[in-house]
């Protein structure tokens, strides 16, 4: 129960006092600063000093998974954005295509009309 405790309070502790990754950040550099820190926990071979480690590396996967979910998150809603941007210039390709072939359509009636 203790243990349960002290995880949910590293937890809470990092997601509020840790920056949000930002915005320009690629995940490259969020895995690399992630192996820093994971390799930063460990203790030195054969030590008994610091032997929760597990945990803290717990709760240090658990915020980088977190930072990645929200990366992946914003380059989705970029990706979707751009999509519909796509969307509505096909749209009025479209629309203008339609314009095209109804006035084609109207020359072609008044040349037959004329023969």
């Amino acid at each position: 129960m203790r243990k349960i405790f002290l995880i949910t309070a590293m937890l809470l502790t990092q997601f509020i006092l840790c920056p949000q990754p930002g915005h320009g950040a690629s995940t490259d550099e969020q895995f690399e600063q992630y192996n820093k820190q994971y390799e930063a926990l460990k203790p030195p071979a054969y030590s008994s000093v610091r032997s929760d480690y597990v945990f803290e590396q717990t709760a240090l996967a658990t915020q980088q998974t977190t930072k990645i979910l929200e990366l992946i998150y914003d380059q989705n809603r970029q990706l979707l954005s751009k999509y519909d941007e796509a969307l509505s210039k096909y749209d009025q390709i479209i629309h203008q295509n339609n314009e095209i072939i109804k006035l084609l359509s109207k020359n072609s009636a008044k040349d037959e009309t004329n023969k």
